[in-house]
């Protein structure tokens, strides 16, 4: 199967179609389900105000903010405070923090997706003639839109980071730094003479970088079959995918499989000032500058 077009598409082009799939949305969704998580990744994830960076912000979580404030969980074993029955007190409650930041936010993401309304040909408020039904579509978004508003063949669509209607899909959230990069938090020279409460909850944190990692080596791995059957690609159109460094190593993919071919590349963009800043973005992901073109959604 070949196809002159490689679209990619992030939630951007969710947004064009009406569909509330912002992280500020998901801001909202989660202070609404769960106070605790919500809490914490405001206090202790620097997601920013409406949550834009949640998933790069995901590998910046200030484990020494959470020590410092459950450390009063951790007294000194001479103090009148403590007891045998509350020895664990303090890893339990960095493991209620650090699983309720991993897992439990996963799950929360996964119910928010799958609560999403999606439109279909009929209700959609806007719908662009150019999309080529007969293109690969790589889909950063979890909703089923291109198949409902386009009615675009699953076979040509691979939903990278998993798809909402699939209830036995996982759906992948998270940032790029690999736990092979990062130091682990029991680094210290003195580890032997740590307080053995503070070593078990600093493995907890640790555990918790490896739950949010994106393994995107590992996805683009099992999913070789779509980026080895690139060659046929005469243009490649990006529809509101924000070009962020967490997914690059999908993009350095893509044009390797586009094998040096001097491939077009057309972005769909709001207005022409925010060119320059994706013109930039591809050309850290490879994509040489004379490649790369513009075209306004409203041109769509």
């Amino acid at each position: 199967m070949d196809a002159k077009r490689l679209y990619i598409v992030g939630n951007g082009f969710d947004r064009q179609h009406g569909i509330p799939s912002d992280y500020q949305d998901f801001k909202a969704f989660v202070e609404l389900h769960d106070d605790d998580v919500f809490g914490w990744v405001e206090e202790f994830v620097p997601a920013g105000e409406d949550w834009a960076h949640l998933e790069t912000a995901l590998a910046e979580l200030d484990t020494g903010s959470i020590i410092e404030s459950l450390e009063h969980f951790m007294p000194s074993y001479s103090s009148d405070e403590w007891s045998d029955s509350g020895h664990h007190d303090f890893q339990y409650e960095v493991e209620r923090v650090a699983s309720g930041l991993s897992s439990r936010l996963q799950t929360l993401f996964a119910e928010w997706i799958r609560g999403l309304p999606i439109p279909d040909t009929a209700s959609a408020p806007v719908r662009f003639d150019s999309l080529d039904s007969q293109g690969f579509y790589l889909t950063f978004n979890y909703t089923p839109t291109l198949s409902m508003v386009y009615e675009i063949d699953d076979s040509r669509i691979l939903h990278i980071h998993g798809r909402g209607d699939d209830e036995n899909a996982d759906l992948i959230l998270g940032h790029g730094w690999a736990p092979s990069e990062r130091q682990s938090l029991n680094h210290s020279s003195d580890l032997e003479t740590q307080d053995t409460r503070l070593t078990e909850a600093l493995d907890e944190l640790d555990s918790y970088f490896e739950k949010t990692f994106k393994p995107s080596q590992k996805i683009i791995a099992e999913n070789a079959d779509f980026f080895e059957r690139l060659d046929s690609v005469e243009e490649v159109v990006v529809l509101g995918h924000g070009l962020s460094k967490v997914d690059q190593m999908y993009f350095k993919a893509i044009v390797k499989g586009l094998k040096d071919r001097g491939v077009i590349w057309t972005v769909a963009v709001r207005s022409p000032d925010s060119y320059e800043k994706n013109r930039l973005a591809l050309l850290g992901f490879g994509v040489p500058s004379e490649q790369v073109f513009w075209k306004l959604w409203s041109d769509m």
